[in-house]
């Protein structure tokens, strides 16, 4: 009597730990490395379906990149000036957030200065300071996706 007991507690203690350990599964063929293939490229997908492109542009941008140094005024060097303390703040922004947080911190910048610029009532200087910052974040994007990419 006690050598059934023990043994049936052995077997039910053997059980117990290869349940545990997902061995069961492992020797029915399913891996855990499917799992986790499928779910990332899964999360790639997800993530990187909604970056922005050359499309996500506004229909009537022109970007001003090449006008002379002699046509830039005084008002073209202050806002060159703040945008770039603006690209220093991006950059140090997306530093400190994790990458889904910097990506959906780049996304809505970059809408914010879409509805900007197709408002109506903007002046050129305006415009051109809002081109510069979908720029950015158009780089910035991509650049973050690219080093994302290559984490994975």
């Amino acid at each position: 009597m006690k050598k059934i007991l023990f043994s049936f507690m052995l077997l039910a203690g053997i059980f117990a730990v290869i349940g545990g350990m997902n061995a069961l599964d492992e020797i029915k063929g399913i891996g855990d490395t499917e799992k986790i293939k499928q779910n990332i490229s899964t999360n790639y997908s997800a993530k990187y379906k909604d970056c922005i492109s050359q499309e996500s542009f506004p229909q009537s941008f022109h970007f001003p990149v090449d006008l002379p140094d002699s046509n830039r005024d005084w008002n073209t060097l202050k806002v060159d000036a703040s945008l770039n303390r603006y690209g220093q703040t991006l950059d140090s922004t997306i530093r400190n957030l994790n990458s889904i947080d910097a990506h959906n911190f780049i996304h809505e910048e970059f809408q914010r200065s879409k509805d900007i610029f197709e408002s109506k009532d903007i002046s050129d200087i305006r415009k051109y300071y809002h081109c510069e910052i979908m720029r950015m974040c158009y780089d910035s994007d991509r650049f973050l996706n690219l080093g994302s990419a290559s984490q994975l």
